[in-house]
């Protein structure tokens, strides 16, 4: 199916129901908006370069002189940031949606092959920093990714903002970290302000977890 080929639904600087950042289409969502100054999109990066780094700890046993310098270093860095806060509305972690992942580190990366407003199809790589044990990815990062994959496609398509009202997760095989998985999602039907959508991770030919979710339409106003 083509791309949903629809402008953004709102402002994207207009105060979001829920925190919510102003939709997209899945082909905006997958396609990093040139930086303004034609150079290099310097939060995006820093994201990337922050996964990795999640994944070096995970992946580290660090020696003590090792494990003090990284926490100074991390000190100093922390430091720098805190008088940058701002309200939530404000906020560019988790809000930038033409970044894959909506430039986050919460939940595994996830990259769109192809959507409408219907179904999507992504791939996704569990990093070391997933790791539950015995290479196996931990079994909370596994309803967070289709929280996020579900939770995206029940808001396409012109559909008012919804928040997850439940996610039933079944694991059927381990999910591998570090190999590329398939994820693909569906919306079954819409029932007024119910919508109803299911989601498979797959391994090649393996069934690595499925999923059911109810997304529920937010009142006016609702947060």
């Amino acid at each position: 199916m083509d791309p949903l080929a629809t402008p953004p639904l709102n402002d994207a600087d207009a105060p979001q129901p829920g925190g919510f950042p102003a939709m997209r289409t899945w082909e905006e969502l997958t396609t990093p908006a040139p930086d303004p100054a034609g150079g290099t999109d310097d939060y995006a990066v820093m994201i990337e370069t922050l996964r990795i780094f999640l994944d070096r700890v995970a992946a580290a046993k660090p020696d003590p002189a090792t494990a003090r310098r990284v926490t100074t270093q991390l000190g100093e860095l922390s430091a720098e940031l805190e008088p940058l806060a701002v309200p939530e509305r404000d906020q560019v972690f988790a809000h930038r949606t033409d970044l894959p992942g909506r430039g986050q580190t919460m939940s595994p990366r996830f990259e769109v092959v192809e959507g409408d407003a219907e179904h999507v199809l992504a791939r996704v790589v569990f990093g070391r920093y997933f790791l539950g044990g015995n290479g196996a990815a931990h079994g909370g990062s596994i309803p967070l990714l289709f929280d996020e994959v579900l939770g995206r496609l029940a808001n396409m398509g012109g559909r008012p903002r919804a928040r997850t009202a439940y996610l039933n997760v079944n694991f059927r095989s381990i999910t591998p970290i570090g190999e590329p998985l398939d994820v693909a999602a569906h919306v079954v039907k819409e029932d007024g302000r119910k919508r109803f959508l299911v989601g498979t991770l797959h391994h090649g030919d393996t069934l690595c977890a499925d999923a059911e979710g109810l997304f529920v339409e937010l009142r006016p106003g609702q947060p």
